[in-house]
């Protein structure tokens, strides 16, 4: 026994002879969750201290978050700032592949979405839904990061995983400003999606008559047949809207 606890003790103090120092996994854990804590919280000061104390800037919790993640998802933008200028991962993503780009734009936090641009955040990365910085910004109204993100290069054609792109999400929203800056930066106003759906039929399922109307005023086809046999007149039809069934009736062919 005494051999045994001699052997032991040598193993245990050999990483300091080598100038290694061991952390548990546990207690590296607890750490990594300070930090992220300390980010969520907004506590510049403590982030600052942690990381002065070396710990590394893209540590990441069991769902797999940053700093950064928390500060974008927060709207910390002084943080953020330091974490960059730190050298955090811009384009690191969580366990359901959100970027704090996608977090930020999502809650509207524009000076954050520039920041994180500036610095060449991709503007492209996809989460595990499919979905981008761009649609994330369409779906939440965030007309201002919409154009933002177009500036920095968004892909106005990328799709999610059931098909949809940012005009589809804009049309089903009735957000009228952002289908008309989409189709002015080259939005294909008749592609479709997994189900058959084109922007006017989802416009029309939901009543979205204004954006009816604009679809219309820019070469909407009327003729596309969804999944479910039916296109714009039949869904207006069984839905009894009728302004949109007069648009419909009343729309001159596109040549």
């Amino acid at each position: 026994m005494t051999r045994f606890l001699s052997v032991f003790s040598i193993l245990i103090t050999i990483p300091y002879f080598l100038g290694m120092h061991f952390v548990p996994p546990l207690a590296a854990q607890n750490v990594s969750d300070e930090l992220i804590g300390a980010a969520e919280m907004g506590d510049i000061n403590e982030v600052r201290s942690l990381l002065k104390q070396g710990l590394p800037v893209d540590v990441t919790n069991e769902d797999g978050w940053t700093a950064l993640m928390k500060a974008a998802y927060e709207g910390y933008e002084d943080l953020v700032q330091l974490l960059i200028a730190q050298g955090a991962d811009v384009d690191r993503s969580e366990n359901a592949g959100w970027t704090a780009l996608m977090m930020a734009s999502q809650f509207g936090y524009t000076d954050i979405v520039r920041k994180l641009t500036a610095v060449g955040a991709e503007v492209n990365f996809k989460n595990k839904a499919g979905t981008t910085s761009l649609m994330l910004a369409v779906i939440n109204a965030q007309d201002i990061i919409m154009q933002d993100l177009l500036d920095a290069g968004a892909d106005i054609s990328a799709v999610d995983n059931e098909g949809r792109t940012a005009l589809m999400f804009a049309a089903i929203n009735g957000y009228q400003h952002a289908v008309q800056t989409l189709m002015d930066s080259g939005a294909d106003i008749n592609s479709r999606d997994k189900k058959g759906n084109t922007a006017l039929i989802l416009a029309t399922k939901q009543g979205r008559t204004e954006v009816v109307r604009i679809l219309l005023q820019n070469c909407a086809f009327l003729s596309p047949i969804d999944n479910q046999g039916k296109n714009a007149f039949a869904w207006a039809k069984r839905n009894k809207y009728a302004d949109i069934l007069k648009l419909l009736r009343q729309a001159k062919p596109c040549q």
